[in-house]
């Protein structure tokens, strides 16, 4: 089946092509006489919809959110929006499926991320936070879920490697803040920043999109990035109770306010900045993503951003 992508669509093209299935609605028809299939479907350029005028019940119960799904029918224009008259869908039964089909990449380069990973390793001075980042980087089957979970389900850094970018764009701009603020503890601001967020390996699975592991709905990343700092503090013996506890207040106060669903704010200035950090590099993915999100490059405006709650001027 030729490879096909969403942003490669053009009105009047016939479609033979595999997607990830985002949603599907049975939906009435406007005589009342029955009901049409509206799906949305995707891949990692973007997402559409589709319509499915015939056999709607049998196609409805033979797939379900999360499928890829073979997709044949006709891209059309309707209300100023293409999609997909769908004429047929089905399940597309393969054995392996590679997410990087239907969930962007993080832009970052791998050989060039671990290069800085083993960096800030050999930067830190205290000797008990460069045994626990050592620990961390030797735990292979902890490293290779941390480059490729994404750092959220929607809204910034959503991406295969994003929770990477995010953690080490927040050690980088750490590493300024001490620049100016010296009186900063680096090796513990450069510790908090590279393992604030590290329960999100367990609260995301990703294949055909992005959602939250059962632990991550339940218990959500903050709690699972506790646990995980416990079991690797617990294999280093003599390592010292206050840097513990303080790690683990970063851990838990970085989202910083009680509504962000932040167990405590932060109580000093190492869990301050970090929290501020943690908003700015999110809040620096969300602009740049609405401005190359607009289906008109050349317009000065995104469309309606729902994480910022506003329209980005992209000029």
């Amino acid at each position: 089946m030729a490879e096909i992508f969403i942003n490669q669509l053009k009105s009047g093209q016939e479609v033979s092509a595999t997607f990830a299935l985002r949603v599907k609605k049975l939906m009435p028809l406007r005589n009342g006489t029955g009901y049409y299939l509206a799906v949305v479907l995707g891949d990692r350029t973007g997402q559409l919809e589709g319509r499915i005028w015939e056999s709607v019940f049998e196609t409805y119960h033979g797939c379900k959110v999360g499928d890829v799904v073979k997709v044949q029918g006709q891209a059309t224009e309707y209300n100023g929006k293409l999609q997909i008259q769908i004429s047929a869908m089905s399940v597309y039964q393969v054995n392996e499926i590679d997410p990087k089909r239907f969930i962007p990449s993080s832009a970052l380069l791998l050989e060039t991320a671990r290069e800085k990973l083993f960096s800030i390793l050999e930067s830190l001075q205290e000797v008990h936070l460069k045994s626990l980042v050592s620990l961390v980087l030797s735990d292979e089957d902890f490293m290779n879920a941390f480059i490729t979970a994404p750092a959220a389900k929607r809204n910034h850094h959503a991406t295969i490697g994003g929770l990477l970018e995010h953690s080490l764009g927040i050690v980088c701009a750490a590493e300024g803040m001490v620049q100016v603020y010296p009186n900063l503890d680096r090796d513990l601001l450069i510790t908090g920043a590279l393992l604030h967020d590290l329960g999100k390996v367990e609260e995301y699975r990703f294949r055909t999109g992005i959602d939250f592991t059962d632990e991550g709905r339940l218990l959500g990343h903050i709690v699972l990035g506790v646990r995980l700092l416990d079991h690797y503090i617990g294999q280093l013996p003599g390592f010292p109770e206050d840097l513990r506890l303080k790690l683990t207040h970063m851990i838990v106060s970085h989202h910083g306010q009680y509504e962000w669903q932040s167990p405590k704010r932060p109580k000093f200035i190492e869990a301050a900045v970090l929290h501020h950090l943690d908003m700015i590099d999110a809040a620096v993915d969300m602009f740049k993503s609405a401005a190359e999100s607009r289906d008109d490059p050349e317009d000065h405006w995104s469309g309606w951003i729902k994480g910022l709650d506003r329209y980005v001027f992209c000029k």
